[in-house]
């Protein structure tokens, strides 16, 4: 049956008048009741009871009046599946930080089993970098890490606040007091009166945990010796874990290691994992898709 025929019954219930049923879906007030008696005599029992000009729908109209809105409901949905199919879309992604690469490498394969013609831009950059981009809208969606996002008057979502830790040397005879206290966490204080003389393996100039840092740096006048600036974590540790220098790893990275120990710091330093958006009509399903697959991930595997 055409759809239109059923969105006639629907109309027709909702106005309970011929006339204004007629008028509402642009067709002459005789064709609407030529369908309906067509339609009653191809059912065999009424679709309304008719009471002084007034159509009130009988208990089967009622089934009949159900089921049309399920299969236009189902139409519509084919309609727009059959679009998000067939069309290309082009999504414009920032990302500030090496694990949030990670999970995303990691979502795109449910992404592209909604959206197959999608095509994904991806742009290495800070949060600065970042939210200026959102703000011009040269990208849709942003995974970035900072410490807080006071400043920010876009759209974003919390998720995750991740510990930053003190990787050392096992081989540094302090590491000892963690032998008698397992739960102990390093003060400023300490960390440079006892680490102060090493080199520093850092994140370079720039990146969140850098910035952290510089802060923290800045305030106890303390000017490090820095061997090594990267953005990969693992080489850090690795630098570390060979008794080159120390460093400071995000706590989804300290993978256990007898040549590494970590610390705790106190006051405990964080990285907070947020993603920026902006919404657009024609972008909003993928968007939210990419947003809630990152949202599953993280809470699974972070």
């Amino acid at each position: 049956m055409d759809q239109r025929y059923l969105e006639y019954i629907l109309v027709l219930a909702e106005t309970g008048n011929m006339t204004r049923a007629a008028q509402k879906l642009y067709i002459s007030q005789p064709t609407l009741s030529q369908f309906l008696s067509k339609q009653e005599e191809k059912i065999g029992t009424a679709l309304f009871q008719r009471s002084e000009g007034v159509y009130k729908l009988t208990s089967v109209g009622e089934l009949y009046a159900e089921y049309a809105r399920k299969i236009l409901e189902l139409t519509d949905e084919l309609e727009r599946d059959i679009k998000r199919i067939s069309a290309t879309i082009r999504i414009n992604i920032g990302n500030s930080a090496s694990r949030s690469l990670e999970m995303l490498t990691s979502i795109l394969t449910d992404f592209r089993k909604q959206y197959p013609k999608a095509e994904l831009m991806m742009t290495d950059c800070n949060v600065h970098t970042m939210s200026i981009a959102i703000a011009k809208e040269e990208v849709e969606i942003a995974f970035v890490t900072a410490p807080c996002l006071n400043q920010y008057k876009g759209k974003y979502i919390e998720l995750k606040k991740e510990e930053i830790l003190f990787a050392v040397s096992s081989s540094h005879p302090y590491c000892r007091i963690l032998e008698q206290d397992s739960s102990y966490c390093l003060t400023s204080k300490e960390l440079l009166e006892h680490f102060g003389d090493s080199p520093f393996i850092l994140q370079p100039q720039g990146s969140c945990i850098r910035n952290l840092l510089n802060s923290f740096f800045e305030t106890h006048k303390f000017n490090p010796t820095v061997l090594f600036s990267t953005t990969y974590a693992r080489s850090i540790l690795d630098m570390v874990g060979s008794n080159l220098g120390s460093g400071f790893i995000p706590s989804g990275y300290a993978t256990e290691s007898p040549a590494i120990t970590y610390f705790s710091l106190a006051p405990k330093m964080y990285r907070v994992h947020y993603i920026l958006y902006r919404e657009e009509p024609w972008l909003e399903a993928p968007c939210r898709l990419l947003i809630k697959l990152a949202q599953q991930y993280v809470e699974h595997n972070w």
